[in-house]
């Protein structure tokens, strides 16, 4: 039952079942609809027949009777009996006895009087007489005790004036005979029609069900675990649209992890490194090597520098993990980005005092106000400010120009070492520092913060650097639509 079961629930075969029953409901109403059509299309042209074939017997006998050729009037009617019997067909000629000059009894080949007639006869005869109008009807008649089709016609004298009339009573038994010789071959059709309806829904069932399969397998190894797994799948339309989204999917967690794998990687690497230099410094301690308070001074001053490396990093990855959750907010309000300048730089003016530096600082507006986080704000600028004295030469300067019209520029440059154009588009990258000795103490997360402090104020931060000139940090908060180029270079 559970095999059974789980057969069921494959998706090729729900949608065989679809389509299968669709198709048979299909082919058996079109078989259905054709047949009636073509049953009620031979009883038709059988009535319409019968009706042509006792004008022109009408017409006949009119010449015989004005001619009083009864011989020929013999011949003839047996010879058209005779090919009438064949088709199941009777043929009466009647005389209209309510015309002076009716019908003479020599050229009626019946004895049957009008009021023994049928119902559906006398309704024929009835229009025949009055109207001399050729006309018919079928249905059940009670002398031949099934149904027929009748078909009449008028008889008229040289005067115009109906004398009497031809009737032709036709079986339809015989039509259905002929109906049901070509139901078999109309079954045998549907038969081939639904095998290739069939056929052509387990085509389409395969060709439905196979991507959305390899969707589900791929988004199974997705969910084990294997985020390298893919479709492979190139298809247009929704089902194509589908795949490519899982294997968007698939890059992005694929990438995600080798992001949580390298960043774990560097986090330990970064954490082992001054861990096991204070394990050093305390073993050295403990045994007791070093000896001389001028050595244990200067031990116990690289153990606390360690120390505040550490906290530094731990700091870093704490802001970062902030930052990347989706749920933070910032705490918003209206601020002054020359305030905010000011204090970084009076924060700034200590560490460019060591390498004497001069910071010049320009804005064209007085306080350029803008909506955002004060602290984060700061924090942003600080990295960036702190990162241009690192890398600065001394006695050099680092400019700061503010430009508020319709949008915010913020441009920040020093001339120190620059950034080599083949790693410039690695510095947001989380971990990612100089080779060169004066940034041997960053953790390598400082633009990292910087940038998303920029993403969640809805602005964009970009650097232009040459090698030996110095570098340009450049930060645009869209919160106005204008294009400023005061500081492009």
């Amino acid at each position: 039952m559970n095999i059974i079961r789980n057969l069921t629930n494959r998706l090729y075969i729900r949608f065989l079942c679809v389509f299968g029953i669709t198709s048979s409901v299909l082919v058996l109403l079109i078989g259905v609809v054709f047949f009636r059509l073509y049953s009620n299309n031979v009883i038709e042209s059988f009535e319409e027949q019968l009706q042509t074939d006792a004008n022109k017997i009408a017409n006949n006998i009119e010449e015989y009777v004005l001619n009083d050729e009864r011989n020929r009037f013999i011949e003839y009617t047996e010879a058209v009996q005779a090919l009438l019997d064949s088709q199941k067909v009777d043929m009466w000629i009647m005389p209209n006895y309510q015309s002076q000059n009716h019908l003479k009894s020599r050229y009626a080949n019946t004895m049957i009087a009008y009021r023994k007639l049928s119902k559906g006869m006398k309704q024929v005869m009835k229009k025949v007489y009055r109207e001399g109008e050729i006309c018919g009807n079928n249905g059940y008649d009670e002398i031949y005790d099934e149904d027929i089709i009748r078909a009449g016609a008028p008889i008229n004298d040289a005067g115009g004036n109906v004398i009497g009339g031809v009737l032709l009573n036709g079986m339809v038994s015989a039509r259905i005979e002929a109906i049901n010789d070509v139901k078999g071959i109309v079954v045998f059709s549907l038969i081939i029609a639904w095998l290739v309806a069939l056929i052509i829904s387990l085509f389409m069932s395969s060709m439905l069900s196979r991507p959305i399969s390899r969707i589900r397998k791929t988004a199974g190894l997705l969910a084990k675990g294997d985020y390298a797994a893919k479709t492979g799948m190139n298809k247009n339309g929704e089902i194509g649209e589908l795949a490519k989204t899982v294997d968007v999917l698939s890059e992005k967690l694929y990438t995600n992890e080798k992001m949580r794998e390298d960043f774990f990687a560097n986090v330990s690497h970064e954490l082992r490194t001054p861990i096991t230099v204070i394990r050093g410094y305390t073993e050295t301690l403990a045994d007791g090597i070093v000896t001389e308070p001028e050595k244990i001074k200067h031990t116990f001053e690289r153990m606390l520098k360690e120390c505040s490396g550490m906290e530094r990093l731990v700091g870093d990855l704490l802001t970062l993990s902030k930052m990347e959750n989706a749920d933070f907010v910032l705490d918003k309000e209206t601020v002054s980005l020359v305030q905010i300048f000011e204090d970084v730089v009076k924060s700034a003016s200590v560490l460019c005092n060591k390498k004497n530096i001069t910071i010049n600082f320009a804005t064209n507006d007085e306080y350029c106000f803008m909506l955002g986080d004060y602290d984060r704000l700061r924090q942003l600028f600080m990295i960036i400010i702190d990162n241009a004295i690192k890398f600065s030469k001394e006695d050099s300067a680092i400019d700061i120009n503010l430009c508020k019209e319709e949008k915010l520029l913020i441009s920040i440059r020093d001339y120190g070492t620059g950034i080599d154009k083949e790693m410039l588009p690695n510095i947001f990258d989380k971990f990612y520092r100089s080779k060169l000795r004066m940034n041997e103490k960053g953790s390598g997360l400082g633009l990292v913060i910087a940038k998303h402090i920029v993403d969640k104020h809805d602005g964009t931060i970009e650097a232009d650097s040459t090698l030996g000139e110095g570098t340009t940090f450049k930060i645009i908060f869209e919160n106005f639509e204008f294009e400023c180029d005061t500081f492009d270079e």
